[in-house]
């Protein structure tokens, strides 16, 4: 899969932007769609906004890694998830051993991606994302996700039990 189109692009550097900020607003700013693939999530105000939007009617649904879905910090915030009603799997790629990607797919038109991880840690360190305004890439990320969602979904239902 490749893509190219017009798009607007903002990028974000850690630690001299305030990731955190500008992803958990992007996050807050979500109306109706949002879809997430991401190997490490431990962000306590991540979580919060996420469950906050699905009871609000947000569409949400995750994609994450088992590695790091059994991790001391992350399976709190995967459980919390779970308990809550937030549609996700836990797996790992069709071709590897983990499921190392980190995108966000606001409403169809915004992707955010990059190397951070959606972690405490990751604002302080060397991390990057962007931001990207396009219908044809949220189209081509929103595939991709579906394609992980159904392939963990019939492959790896041993690993959702240890959510």
């Amino acid at each position: 899969m490749s893509l190219s189109t017009k798009a607007q692009i903002h990028t974000f550097f850690s630690p001299d932007d305030d990731t955190q900020k500008v992803f958990l607003d992007f996050i807050r700013s979500t109306k109706q769609h949002l879809r997430i693939a991401i190997y490490s999530l431990h962000l306590p105000p991540l979580v919060d906004e996420l469950i906050q939007l699905h009871r609000s009617g947000v569409d949400i649904a995750l994609v994450c890694d088992h590695s790091q879905a059994e991790g001391k910090y992350e399976h709190p915030e995967i459980q919390q998830l779970h308990v809550a009603g937030v549609p996700l799997v836990v797996g790992t790629s069709q071709k590897h051993k983990i499921m190392h990607h980190k995108f966000t797919v606001k409403d169809k038109v915004s992707v955010e991606s990059g190397s951070w991880n959606f972690s405490l840690s990751a604002s302080q360190e060397s991390n990057y994302f962007d931001v990207v305004e396009s219908t044809d890439r949220a189209t081509l990320f929103l595939s991709k996700w579906q394609e992980m969602w159904n392939w963990i979904s019939k492959n790896e239902p041993q690993l959702e039990n240890r959510v």
